[in-house]
């Protein structure tokens, strides 16, 4: 029985033994110092590297035929929007307003706060920083007009590339997910996971829909989003934890062993 337990939870027969030494998902957070580093150098890459595919997508001749289907998906839906689109369009658009999104925020830390995870606190916040940080930097950079179609709804002083409601969007439902799967929650990571893909595909159609944005501005703010994701991860050095089915499985405590005490004053 024992061996099939094993060969179930992994298939080394030392998994208990790595189970076991699994740390907290934030217990091994760097110093103050070192991840204000990883977190400008991440968003200097991330600035870099969007720059330099806006403006190959935007200015280079031979990519015009990419610009004129891009411009032609706008044209397109521009022509053909009916009163109920549109509304369903606006409260997507209206979810990943700074108000709303502030809000989502704002629930992520008090659960969070409320289950003392202090330093897991500052996943999302921090991720939206980067995103921010990024999208402004991109935007002015790249400088690409909006769509020459109608808007429907408030114009933003910002240009179009990237999408910035997109990439909020994946920060704060993919950043909840990551964040209940760090923590074991793989089940319930799945739902937030599904219902925020449907968030995120349904925002950037309205982003493009109500005229604000081409197609490749909301598929760079998806990208934009989980690159932020990712350089958070990295500059907090977050790891998964285990599962509470998978610990109960192996005969492990449904905690994992605190990490020892770090040598340096850490966030």
């Amino acid at each position: 029985m024992n061996q099939v337990l094993h060969q179930f939870i992994d298939s080394s027969p030392h998994a208990d033994e790595r189970l076991a030494g699994v740390k907290e998902p934030f217990a091994s957070t760097p110093p103050v110092p070192d991840v204000a580093t990883r977190v400008v150098l991440g968003i200097a890459v991330l600035i870099g590297c969007l720059s330099i595919v806006g403006a190959t997508l935007t200015s280079i001749p031979l990519l015009s035929g990419v610009r004129r289907w891009d411009a032609s998906v706008n044209t397109w839906l521009a022509a053909d929007r009916s009163d109920d689109f549109i509304r369903v369009a606006e409260w997507f658009s209206q979810m990943a307003d700074t108000r709303q999104i502030l809000g989502i925020m704002a629930l992520v830390t008090i659960v969070l706060a409320a289950f003392r995870q202090w330093r897991a606190m500052l996943f999302v916040p921090l991720a939206m920083l980067i995103e921010i940080s990024t999208f402004l930097a991109v935007n002015y950079l790249v400088a690409r007009p909006r769509p020459h179609v109608t808007k429907i709804g408030p114009l933003p002083g910002t240009y179009s590339f990237p999408s910035g409601h997109v990439a909020a969007t994946v920060v704060c439902w993919m950043g909840s997910a990551l964040l209940l799967h760090t923590f074991g929650r793989s089940a319930l990571a799945r739902v937030v996971s599904a219902v925020g893909a449907v968030f995120v595909v349904f925002t950037a159609w309205a982003r493009v829909y109500l005229g604000m944005h081409h197609t490749i501005d909301v598929v760079l703010g998806m990208a934009m989003g989980v690159a932020a994701l990712a350089v958070t991860v990295v500059a907090l050095n977050v790891h998964a934890s285990v599962s509470p089915s998978r610990r109960r499985l192996a005969g492990l405590p449904l905690t994992p062993p605190s990490a020892p005490a770090p040598k340096y004053p850490s966030v």
